[in-house]
């Protein structure tokens, strides 16, 4: 257990550098375009710059991964490699704003870390396995039904009580705050700024990519059928995700032999060396 001087310093560490960070002004649509060629013609002060104006976001970001194994300060350290390296790699010339491009490259630097230095997760495995086909039902039911289900559609489908679907749900869309790093109105004002930082959209074409590529190295440790299962339900194929009749009606077997299968399966991803990268695409 950590003692209470340690603590304490390193939470004044991190109020430092959340001062210093502050300083450094947010760049236009326009100046991120210009620095963006900058850093393509070997400006190293651009990169620096581009890096300095987009910190904030990776303290706002990290906050999502704290509990999982990593001090909120180690995050951070995490989330800005992967910043530097989108910074490198930026093409201002595709129309994509910086963060949205870069946010992929933040959490793959903090799942990587997470994956290799990390402890366990906080949130018991059984619920985040819960958690994870909460959405692909949502995904799979959305385009059936025109519209998003409600919560007790989602717990029928699931064959669960609602209310386990409710707090689920309720907890995945509270974010834990940051008051409790400040004790002075000034850091409170600071830590607020960060708050206000908007999440943008990560590029879903970079997410599923990696995304793929990590789901069908664990593929291999399933049986033909439970591969089948999976690839159907959760739309591996680049096909709209099956509920669980459809997947039965398409593999001849009952919806609850599928649930079965689907859960078995699940199981098996769950002891993969690789399963704390695959939920850090799902939180």
């Amino acid at each position: 257990m950590r003692n209470s001087g340690s603590s304490s310093e390193e939470s004044a560490l991190l109020k430092r550098y959340l001062r210093e960070i502050s300083r450094f002004p947010l760049l236009t649509p326009e100046e991120e375009r210009e620095i963006g060629r900058r850093i393509q013609a070997g400006d190293k002060e651009a990169l620096q710059r581009l890096v300095e104006s987009n910190l904030r976001f990776v303290v706002s970001f990290s906050k999502k991964y704290r509990g999982w194994g990593l001090s909120f300060q180690d995050l951070i350290n995490e989330g800005n490699i992967g910043l530097m390296e989108a910074a490198k790699r930026f093409d201002p010339n595709k129309g994509v704003k910086f963060i949205t491009y870069a946010v992929w490259w933040i959490r793959q630097a903090i799942i990587h870390a997470l994956s290799e230095q990390g402890g366990p997760f906080r949130i018991p495995q059984k619920q985040a396995n819960l958690l994870y086909n909460i959405h692909k039902t949502i995904a799979a039911m959305t385009p059936v039904l025109e519209r998003a289900p409600t919560v007790g559609e989602v717990a029928e489908e699931l064959d669960v009580p609602r209310e386990n679907v409710e707090v689920l749900m309720q907890a995945e869309s509270e974010d834990l705050p940051l008051e409790s790093l400040a004790d002075e109105d000034s850091d409170f004002q600071l830590l607020d700024k960060i708050e206000q930082f908007t999440m943008p959209p990560v590029d879903q074409n970079l997410m599923e990519e990696s995304f793929k590529k990590l789901l069908a190295g664990m593929l291999k440790d399933l049986d033909q059928k439970e591969q089948q299962v999976l690839v159907l339900r959760f739309g591996l194929d680049g096909k709209e995700p099956h509920t669980l009749k459809e997947v039965g009606d398409k593999l001849g077997l009952s919806r609850e032999r599928i649930r079965q299968i689907e859960t078995q399966a699940l199981k098996k991803l769950k002891h993969s060396k690789k399963s704390k990268q695959l939920m850090g695409y799902l939180n």
